[in-house]
């Protein structure tokens, strides 16, 4: 079933031109692409997607966003650049897609493989006739069961495009992530054995505080002398001392758990969303409110969730040194 499921990925269609006006495609355009006809005449589409070239393009690339964090890094971008976010690819500008819609004779450019707040984008309008040269569409609401966002479906129909938003129906009842009910209940259990354990410390630590009076403790207790500054003696017990560090560890380590129970879901939406499934370092002794904000809207998540969007590399791979424009 696995080989049939694959063996179907490597027979889908690349793209498709509607009604000799719209290219679909998914991801977008090529420096290596001239025409719509080198889909047919360049590629041998019935194999897995290579990792460069005029195939791996048109499932990899994605139009200059002039409103993203990247523009803000490397500035305009009108013809074709190195695709950052993806690792493989290229970032394709207004000037190059004007050359495809003049060599090709098309309108715009349909595409999808990015998550929108919306569920679509219009990028690069006309300004003669406010017609977008590029519309991204994107299907999945509520991405990943975290980014929050609507989504939508493109109609053409008349002569007309119609642009239809949607939001996400409810899952049927299942835990988080389909986690097993021993995995899901660990945060649980873990905080009950360090409650109790936090409880027997501070019952003993308090015996050691407050009962200077039980003799038969201090003939139990080791102390030492230490010599301050001025030339004072200062006694200081080192059991007591050890104790107090225990409970201090236990108190965090309690803290922890009770935040993980407390924010269980949350955290593996989270997980969803982050490098080989972890939370990221410190967010959890920042509470339930750092972890809410780092998956509170639409943007958040989408940064969360930027390094999930490269394309995995595989083994012999290397990740490229050098960006080269073009």
């Amino acid at each position: 079933m696995y080989n049939a499921i694959m063996c179907s990925f490597d027979n889908l269609p690349l793209a498709a031109v509607l009604e000799d006006t719209f290219f679909c495609v998914h991801g977008g355009l090529s420096p290596r692409l001239e025409k719509v006809d080198d889909i047919i005449t360049k590629i041998e589409r019935f194999q897995e997607v290579p990792r460069e070239g005029l195939m791996c393009d048109l499932l990899w690339s994605d139009p200059y966003d002039e409103e993203g964090e990247a523009a803000q890094e490397t500035g305009p971008i009108d013809w074709f650049d190195h695709n950052e976010v993806r690792q493989c690819s290229f970032i394709f500008g207004e000037n190059a897609v004007k050359k495809f819609q003049v060599d090709n004779k098309i309108s715009s450019i349909i595409r999808a493989h990015e998550a929108q707040n919306d569920g679509y984008k219009m990028h690069m309008l006309n300004p003669a006739d406010g017609v977008p040269r590029v519309i991204t569409i994107f299907s999945a609401p509520n991405y990943c069961d975290v980014y929050r966002n609507k989504a939508a479906c493109l109609k053409f129909a008349a002569g007309t495009l119609n642009i239809k938003q949607f939001v996400e129906s409810p899952h049927p009842y299942y835990l988080p992530n389909f986690m097993d009910v021993f995995q899901w209940s660990m945060p649980f259990v873990a905080e009950k054995v360090t409650d109790m354990l936090d409880k027997v410390l501070n019952y003993g630590a308090q015996d050691d505080y407050d009962d200077d009076d039980d003799e038969e403790e201090k003939k139990t207790t080791s102390y030492t002398t230490a010599v301050t500054g001025t030339g004072t003696p200062r006694v200081q017990g080192a059991a007591t001392t050890k104790l107090k560090k225990k409970v201090v560890a236990i108190s965090k380590l309690l803290k922890f758990y009770k935040t993980l129970r407390e924010n269980s879901e949350a955290i593996v939406q989270l997980k969803q969303l982050t490098p080989n499934h972890r939370v990221p370092l410190g967010l959890l002794s920042q509470g339930t409110e750092a972890i809410d904000k780092a998956i509170s809207s639409f943007e958040s998540a989408k940064a969360a969730d930027c390094v999930n969007e490269r394309r995995p590399t595989i083994e012999g791979d290397e990740e490229r040194k050098s960006v080269t424009s073009i």
